[in-house]
């Protein structure tokens, strides 16, 4: 069972980086690492394989919903987004 709020799903968005990565180094990455370049090491392909990922386990559709994709910056940004949004369903605003 996953932690609640925004540290559980970071938790739970490392494992989907390592998963659509195929790199198990990605569990322990920092939250303030950023997803593209440098830090996760993401490219388009496995982006979208995590933008899949979140949208199943989630509801969420980033892309959708962020259109300048700036919660794509960091794990924390994009699981600082996804809380908001399922808080938001939760209290039934949409």
């Amino acid at each position: 069972m996953s932690r609640p709020g925004t540290e559980g799903i970071v938790d739970e968005l490392r494992e989907m980086l390592a998963r659509a990565t195929a790199r198990d180094d990605l569990l322990g990455i920092n939250d303030q690492a950023p997803l593209f370049g440098a830090g996760a090491g993401l490219d388009s392909l496995s982006g979208v394989m995590l933008l899949r990922e979140v949208h199943q386990r989630f509801g969420v559709d980033v892309a959708a919903e962020d259109l300048n994709l700036d919660a794509l910056a960091t794990l924390g940004t994009l699981a600082a987004f996804i809380e908001a949004r399922t808080a938001r369903r939760v209290k039934g605003g949409g």
